[in-house]
């Protein structure tokens, strides 16, 4: 399921590209494309498994990711183009009980 959001720099489509569990946590590797093909990148999400219960399971994880993104776009762009071209990996986000974020 993809999700659209408005950034300053046009609408732009979350979706998930992939998917695995990892103690605990599921990891979701998000792709963020902007509506007129312009760009796309890619970038990782940990979410603790207690996280993904409070708000109905990984279905329902793009759409409140994508608030987050909206609100942070120009520093997770900039981290995730860096750490591909400059790391060789995705750049990896996670989120917690403990920690602020989307959840």
């Amino acid at each position: 399921m993809a999700v659209e959001f408005d950034t300053s720099r046009g609408r732009y489509r979350l979706s998930v590209a992939g998917q695995e569990s990892v103690c605990g946590a599921a990891s979701l590797t998000l792709s963020a494309e902007h509506a007129g093909g312009l760009e796309k990148f890619a970038f990782r999400c940990i979410i603790a498994s207690a996280l993904l219960q409070r708000v109905g399971g990984v279905e329902a994880a793009p759409q409140r990711l994508a608030g987050w993104l909206e609100r942070q776009f120009e520093q997770i762009r900039e981290a995730a183009l860096k750490s591909i071209r400059s790391e060789r990996r995705l750049a990896e986000f996670g989120f917690d009980p403990a920690s602020p974020g989307p959840f």
